[in-house]
């Protein structure tokens, strides 16, 4: 009479086909036996999951649990000895009861060293985010979640893709203080470093009030340089921890926020991103899309979504490297809907560094600072799009241009004269000071003492001079 298969050795097959689909290129085996490294006997792993990545060997193992309850504290903390005890860097229980609140705040938030996460089998069956392949222009990156985390690749201004604990939405991660964000920054149009891009970071933060920033040692790659920093952001109200990635043709850069009091395990999570990032080439062919857009703007469409069509067109012009033909469409666009056109400048300025257009360049600069002169936040973007393009001296004129356009009002003055000191200050510090004094002195015309532009204003004068 032959025995029926145990219904545990169905699940734990379901199980690995699933893994084998979302790990195509690891090696993944099913019932291994490895000597434990402190227990000194054999462990049995229900599926090993072993992966080839720029910082080396990454072993990840898969416990699955058929229970007729959710699995607990305890299981979890058998886990995490289980893991630690074969060698692996990362430990997965896989359930089919699910699991209590405290157990899978022991996975995410447990102080050991190695990555943990739970996971009903439901989930696993439509689990999506394991990857994406975020990209800009031709560059781009295999870039896996870290564990009970999520790849939202939605591209939104400022960054090219985000991550969040698994079970919540992009607004309810920020608002807890506890996402990362992905970005690049193209070497062949800026040869600057990692160390020179964090530095320019630095000093675009310090504009908006009072940062603290250190640096640590972090994992090591062999083909790329790696650097991490941690900024105490005080209008944040929470730690910002930036890691870089030095490759010959672009930085890739991640920006985790959290709090304090979990900042440990996730700077784990970031360093697991900078970790197993794989840069990779791609080819864009975005004929389809333009096709599209195209015949959408055949019709008989007010000013106002026409502009917004050919801004996008412009986009996907660029994106393909049609330079010429992104041009033409961003400054119809523009011309179209003057008013409502912050994306489009993005990507005409980026269009005209191409060209090497700095005439044009400056006139669309001015454009954009006229767009909202007295958001801090406007100025702040003109120099990031500057950086590395339009002189200083450009700079200061289209600044002191719009001054003396707007003599009666003090915010619009007191921005100039800031950013102009914030320009200055590693150039010329002795006149970056007279603009932070200037500054100051009409600020206190607009804002409250305690307001956070006079500690910011502090900390910058106290990197100017003593004397004039």
């Amino acid at each position: 009479m032959k025995l029926a298969k145990p219904r545990w050795t169905d699940y734990e097959q379901q199980v690995f086909e699933l893994f084998k689909q979302h790990f195509p290129t690891a090696k993944l085996r099913r019932n291994v036996h490895l000597r434990g490294r402190y227990s000194k006997r054999k462990r049995q792993i229900d599926i090993l999951i072993i992966e080839r990545t720029p910082s080396g060997i990454l072993k990840t193992v898969v416990d699955t649990k058929l229970f007729k309850r959710k699995v607990d504290v305890r299981t979890v903390d058998g886990l995490a000895g289980f893991v630690d005890d074969v060698g692996a860097q990362r430990g997965m229980l896989i359930t089919n009861r699910g699991f209590t609140k405290a157990a899978l705040r022991r996975a995410f938030y447990g102080p050991s060293d190695l990555e943990l996460d739970i996971l009903d089998f439901s989930a696993l069956q439509r689990f999506q985010g394991f990857g994406a392949i975020p990209y800009a222009g031709e560059h781009a990156f295999l870039v896996p979640a870290p564990f009970g985390w999520i790849i939202d690749a939605a591209r939104r201004t400022g960054w090219i893709a985000s991550m969040y604990q698994r079970g919540l939405d992009l607004e309810s991660a920020v608002k807890k203080m506890e996402f990362l964000y992905i970005n690049f920054w193209n070497r062949g149009a800026d040869r600057i470093t990692a160390a020179e891009l964090d530095e320019r970071q630095v000093a675009a933060m310090k504009v908006s009030g009072t940062v603290t920033v250190s640096h640590r040692t972090t994992i090591q790659r062999s083909d790329a340089l790696t650097r991490l920093r941690i900024a105490e952001v005080q209008r944040y109200n929470c730690l910002e921890v930036t890691g870089f990635l030095e490759f010959d043709d672009v930085i890739f850069f991640a920006v985790l926020l959290t709090s304090r009091e979990t900042q440990s395990f996730n700077i784990r999570r970031l360093e697991s991103v900078l970790r197993q990032a794989i840069p990779i080439k791609l080819n864009h062919d975005s004929t389809p899309l333009i096709k599209k857009i195209r015949e959408q703007l055949n019709r008989t469409l007010p000013d106002i979504e026409r502009a917004r069509l050919l801004s996008e067109l412009g986009h996907w012009y660029r994106v393909m490297g049609q330079i010429q033909e992104a041009r033409q469409s961003l400054e119809e666009s523009l011309s179209r809907d003057p008013q409502n056109s912050y994306e489009t400048i993005r990507e005409l300025l980026l269009v005209l560094a191409k060209f090497g257009d700095r005439s044009r360049g400056k006139e669309v600069m001015a454009l954009l600072l006229r767009l909202d002169p007295r958001n801090a936040t406007v100025f702040s973007d003109c120099i990031t799009f500057a950086a590395g393009w339009l002189e200083v001296s450009e700079m200061l004129t289209l600044n002191d241009n719009l001054k003396t356009e707007l003599p009666d009002d003090h915010l619009v003055k007191a921005n100039c004269d800031y950013y102009a000191g914030s320009l200055l200050i590693y150039q010329d510090p002795a006149s970056a000071k007279k603009r932070f004094i200037a500054a100051r002195k009409t600020f206190h015309r607009v804002f409250s003492r305690e307001h956070h532009v006079f500690k910011s204003l502090r900390i910058n004068l106290k990197q100017c001079p003593q004397s004039i």
